[in-house]
């Protein structure tokens, strides 16, 4: 099991790089409808009064869940995508597969 580690100053490209190197999967934040900046933390992105937490997730964890977590503790939408961000991962597949789609 791997431990994603998200809190208030998490950085868009540090979130990023935990995902690539994790799972060998690309992960998308917004900041609203465009993409987040990369140098944009955490706080300034969620909707809730006190941002943090611990993912625990593994390989086998669905990319549905994932953005769940990542909207309903945070506020903010994030979409899984494939190992060089080109396409969308779809719902039902597992971190593992979405790096390898």
């Amino acid at each position: 099991m791997a431990t994603i580690r998200v809190i208030k100053s998490s950085s868009v490209q540090s979130i990023k790089a935990q995902f690539k190197k994790e799972f060998a999967c690309s992960i998308r934040i917004y900041h609203g409808a465009k993409m987040a900046d990369e140098s944009m933390k955490i706080a300034e992105l969620s909707k809730t009064d006190n941002p943090g937490g611990e993912l625990e997730i593994g390989p086998k964890s669905r990319v549905e869940n994932v953005e769940k977590y990542f909207h309903e503790t945070f506020g903010i939408k994030v979409q899984i995508s494939n190992s060089d961000d080109s396409k969308l991962a779809d719902n039902s597949m597992t971190l593992n597969q979405a790096g390898k789609a």
